[in-house]
């Protein structure tokens, strides 16, 4: 397979937070080197607010892009929205597309696909006011509903009561100006799953490339015992002084039986299929009475050299640059798929404005 040109693609603006601007610079550098490192060449392409201007000197027919764009959906270069963009102007890229990514941003059209598709998760309930809240399954945890990389997530979130769980819907509201999701709290480890690959077959293409975990990693709280820091916060998982950052180990391979092993595989494959996941994503879930749970999922999760999914990646006997070699294989092969079975692509609603802005729910 001839190596096309490689657009790694990545967005900043002055509403990016400080650990994302040191994150994605970190990301840019070390994907660059791993992709040339094999082979690939590589010109690096930063989105502020215009997404197109900057693609013009590109053709989309020679270059594949690498995209690297997260951002929150009042962002420009919001994930979905840049690959809304990148379709319309028939660019291949890495990743999921806009359908998907736009549904699992907003948690409360994730659980419906979850429950649409007999996925197993815990019960929940959005609220746009903390009256409205009628939450009857304690302990629970309060989430902002269109949040990622765990903002809003702090041990005040698990609530025991409808009087807590209104107080923490009210703190959601205010801070992030949407709406807020209570879910059941599973006080269990968690289980982080690793998947890629794509289910080009349900186009024409070939069913041997299919989809598969790539690892299991386990997060255990048995450090704490107080249940509100039984949890990945948003501190946990960004702050390197904290206790909770210190003291909540993420193990890949998780050291579970064969046949929780082969449960989990099955759910998160499910997961990853129900939300219509493409090249690589993330499961997260935990365990209700012997019942895996899918809590969420995390379509073009992050790829960062000391991220989970290329944890998962280093356990399977692979290196960080197999791992993005083979994501930019996998939209590739994509591409010469849909050459083949020329009117099956994935679909690209061409009447949506490329100005218009994903609608937050």
């Amino acid at each position: 397979m001839n190596k096309p040109p490689v657009i790694l693609l990545y967005g900043l603006d002055e509403a990016s937070q400080p650990f994302e601007v040191e994150a994605t610079c970190a990301l840019v550098t070390a994907a660059r080197e791993a992709l040339c490192g094999h082979g690939w060449h590589v010109e690096v392409l930063q989105l502020v607010h215009d997404i197109v201007t900057p693609l013009k000197s590109y053709d989309p027919h020679e270059w594949i892009v690498l995209n690297l764009c997260e951002g929150s959906p009042t962002q420009d270069f919001y994930y979905a929205r840049v690959a809304h963009t990148l379709a319309a102007l028939d660019y291949t890229f890495t990743g999921s597309d806009h359908h998907c990514l736009d549904q699992t941003q907003f948690k409360t059209e994730m659980k419906r696909l979850l429950q649409e598709h007999s996925v197993p998760t815990p019960a929940w309930a959005i609220y746009n006011a903390p009256e409205e809240v009628a939450f009857d399954v304690f302990p629970a945890i309060v989430k902002p509903a269109a949040e990622h990389c765990s903002l809003g997530i702090t041990r005040n979130s698990v609530v025991l009561n409808v009087e807590e769980a209104r107080a923490q819907v009210s703190r959601i509201i205010t801070e992030f100006n949407g709406p807020a999701l209570v879910e059941e709290f599973l006080d269990s480890p968690e289980y982080n799953v690793s998947v890629w690959g794509c289910d080009v077959h349900r186009n024409g293409g070939d069913s041997n490339h299919c989809i598969s975990v790539l690892g299991i990693s386990t997060m255990t709280y048995d450090a704490f015992d107080d249940i509100h820091d039984r949890l990945c916060t948003f501190e946990a998982k960004w702050d390197p002084t904290s206790a909770a950052y210190r003291r909540i180990p993420a193990i890949c391979p998780a050291p579970v039986s064969s046949e929780l092993k082969d449960e989990i595989e099955r759910v998160s494959i499910a997961a990853y299929r129900a939300a219509e996941c493409r090249d690589y994503g993330r499961v997260d879930m935990r365990i209700r009475t012997n019942q895996l749970m899918v809590l969420d999922v995390n379509a073009n999760c992050d790829v960062s050299p000391t991220g989970g999914f290329a944890n998962a990646v280093r356990a399977a006997g692979l290196t960080y640059a197999d791992m993005l070699d083979r994501i930019v294989t996998l939209a590739l092969q994509r591409r010469e798929y849909e050459a083949v079975y020329k009117g099956l692509k994935y679909p690209v609603e061409n009447s949506i404005s490329l100005a218009t802005p994903a609608v937050a729910r």
